[in-house]
């Protein structure tokens, strides 16, 4: 599992690096400008990056080796940005 989390928080680095706009179809693009409403289809690559690093975030406080009533908040409004976003990326 750290290989998991490990790799879910570099994600976000590597994404902003090397994810284009040409990276990706271009209907697949146009789906997920779409959801977003986004105006233009060069801030779909920035959407994805956001999505990953919501997993992240969610990741690092599930992977906590405390938790408090603060973490549990934490995570619960965590999980909601995470659901609200994955199903527009």
């Amino acid at each position: 599992m750290s290989n998991l989390l490990r790799l879910a928080i570099i994600m976000p680095f590597l994404l902003n690096q090397f994810l284009k706009e040409s990276s990706l179809k271009r209907n697949e693009a146009v789906t997920i400008q779409q959801r977003i409403n986004a105006s233009r289809i060069s801030l779909v690559p920035k959407n994805i990056i956001a999505c990953w690093v919501h997993v992240a975030k969610t990741m690092k406080t599930v992977f906590n080796r405390k938790f408090t009533s603060d973490s549990y908040e934490e995570l619960q409004q965590y999980l909601e940005e995470e659901f609200s976003i994955l199903p527009k990326v």
